[in-house]
């Protein structure tokens, strides 16, 4: 029988997915006393293991260690109050994928900014915070005038929220008064949230049709020893959209003429804008 939580929506599959790996290698590592340390310079993100002993591993396995149990709950319930909507508009699969490439980013950040003495490359950064913060940006932009109770008491729109959240954090960054905070983690992973958002759906698009293009192409040896595509007589016109954007396109009209334009999420609108230019051309 499926649980509800929040707004009356089962808990997707990718959220309590995460939410159960966080609480599970927490409670290994509260129980593991003696390894923490050393768990956290394995997997937490440290810029100089990264840059001389290639831990690359770090920018994705840092986001599921937590420092204290107000640190891991902060980050989960997060995730649970903001991150469950999303799914639910978005899927498992592309749900998943935005929140590792946001904590990634966010990684990325913090390992840049200790280059610059904006951080010390021997502290282990760890925590959801940057994925997170992506989750916040993702819903702040789908939801810009939602209210949001801060703390509970202060009604805040959802959008003007994560502009507040985000100034603190980079003003703290910069001014190094964010403590053992890794605020340019949550800097890196909102930032990269946004350009995700905002160009990232386009991008996987014509990734994904370049590839299929590609495994759908046979070469032939022609007389001499050269190689010919099977399909290189073929032109590839501009103006015919690819079949699996056009049933794409059929679904997304057929979920407008259902439920309205507002239902779309921010990877559907994306997909109708890059159909409308094919046609235009």
């Amino acid at each position: 029988m499926p649980v509800y939580f929040g707004y009356g929506q089962r808990l997707p599959r990718a959220v309590k997915t995460l939410i159960i790996a966080n609480v599970a290698i927490f409670v290994f590592t509260t129980f593991m006393v003696t390894w923490k340390g050393l768990f956290f310079n394995l997997f937490g993100l440290v810029p100089y293991f990264v840059n001389h002993r290639l831990m690359v591993w770090q920018f994705f396995t840092y986001m599921f260690f937590h420092a204290d149990i107000a640190h891991m709950l902060i980050n989960m319930f997060v995730l649970w109050m903001f991150g469950t909507e999303l799914e639910h508009n978005w899927g498992f699969r592309d749900f998943l994928k935005y929140y590792f490439i946001c904590g990634i980013g966010g990684g990325v950040l913090g390992w840049f900014t200790s280059f610059i003495g904006l951080s010390n490359p021997l502290i282990p950064t760890i925590g959801a915070s940057g994925a997170v913060f992506g989750i916040l940006v993702a819903y702040g932009l789908m939801w810009p005038d939602r209210l949001i109770y801060f703390w509970g008491i202060f009604p805040i729109k959802a959008l003007h929220l994560v502009l507040l959240l985000g100034a603190i954090d980079l003003f703290s960054g910069l001014s190094r008064s964010g403590g053992n905070i890794a605020v340019f983690a949550h800097v890196g992973g909102g930032v990269t949230g946004f350009i995700y958002l905002k160009y990232g759906w386009r991008i996987m698009i014509h990734l994904e049709s370049f590839m299929k293009r590609m495994k759908q192409r046979r070469f032939t040896v022609t007389q001499g020893g050269a190689f010919r595509s099977k399909s290189s007589d073929i032109k590839d016109n501009d103006n015919t959209a690819h079949p699996d954007i056009d049933e794409e396109v059929d679904r997304i009209l057929d979920k407008i003429t259902r439920e309205g334009k507002d239902s779309l999420t921010a990877r559907e609108k994306n997909i109708l804008d890059r159909a409308s230019n094919r046609k235009r051309r």
